[in-house]
């Protein structure tokens, strides 16, 4: 289904009216880790910045402390407690429903923004009419560029051949590219994708709401791939600015890898119904849904030895707090 971007002078959506450059930050955190705290403090430092959303789905007490101790001097920063884990699409939206700028930025507790990122972001809107999301280029601490940040559309044949590497066997084939395009040049300032990451996006808050926000079945995983779907559905632009670099650390947070891989599984199979059960026949379908599953048990069994002590010490924290 396609719908034209309205281009009326009051609308939003025209780029040629110019927002203001304000901007409502919302970062989920789950057992984040010492990164967290550089997170803040470089959001905090955004000149556009007009309010932190912090959605805590888990943190140990003494994290919840300092946040606390922040916040009390730090008008800006607004902590939401759900007690419990709604998940990272849940949460997003949770924190995106108390925003009031008019632009939304997910920021992933691992990220550490660069000053002048925001204003950055806020340039690619003003220049790029229909645009609708904007990601930046995720990169290593180091700067090496992070697989993820920039992907083609993640249809199953596209994961199909993702499971079984047939890209080594088609090294050349238009048909066998890989999902990220890490391996392809980089492209020079802003650029139209089909895919950024959620690590780190932008996007009108009156757009995200058109839009619905993220899908809640996905609680880990596949939200981001998701929402850039749909956004291309209603005839919306997905951007990629290269010329936004965005450190983000990996492996942070003490979450085991089992709970990860487990429910980025589930959010796949969803996400394959969701959108291309009228496009692929329902045995592909299958087939492709089998063959994840496949993978995670084959994680499963071979993370479970080192991933069990860190899920005894997280239920042992879980009854002490």
């Amino acid at each position: 289904m396609s719908e034209t971007v309205a281009q009326s002078q009051t609308d939003p959506e025209n780029l040629a009216v110019k927002l203001p450059r304000r901007v409502s930050a919302v970062t989920v955190t789950y057992h984040t880790g010492p990164v967290l705290w550089e997170n803040l403090v470089a959001q905090l430092a955004q000149p556009e910045l007009d309010e932190l959303i912090l959605v805590d789905n888990g943190n140990l007490p003494e994290t919840r402390r300092r946040l606390a101790e922040l916040a009390a001097t730090e008008p800006r920063l607004r902590l939401l407690q759900p007690q419990r884990n709604l998940g990272f699409a849940a949460g997003c939206n949770y924190g995106a429903s108390q925003a009031k700028a008019d632009y939304l930025a997910f920021v992933n507790p691992d990220c550490v923004l660069l000053p002048g990122t925001f204003s950055a972001m806020m340039d690619v809107f003003e220049a790029e009419a229909g645009a609708w999301i904007c990601g930046g280029r995720l990169q290593h601490p180091d700067g090496r560029e992070q697989r993820g940040g920039r992907r083609q559309v993640v249809s199953p044949w596209r994961t199909l051949m993702e499971v079984l590497r047939l890209d080594r066997v088609f090294p050349n084939h238009p048909y066998f590219r890989r999902i990220n395009s890490l391996e392809d040049e980089m492209p020079s300032g802003t650029v139209d994708v089909p895919t950024v990451s959620g690590a780190f996006m932008v996007i009108p808050r009156r757009l995200y709401e058109r839009l619905g926000g993220m899908d809640d079945h996905m609680f880990l995983h596949f939200d981001d791939v998701d929402l850039c779907i749909r956004v291309g559905q209603m005839g919306g632009r997905v951007l990629y600015a290269s010329q936004v670099p965005i450190p983000h650390h990996l492996s942070t947070s003490d979450v085991s890898r089992i709970f990860i891989e487990w429910h980025k599984a589930r959010s796949a199979s969803y996400y394959f119904v969701k959108h291309f059960q009228t496009s692929y026949p329902r045995w592909f379908l299958s087939l492709v849904s089998t063959l994840v599953w496949l993978r995670f048990c084959l994680l499963f069994f071979s993370r479970l030895p080192s991933d069990l002590p860190g899920i005894m010490r997280r239920l042992m924290g879980r009854h002490q707090s």
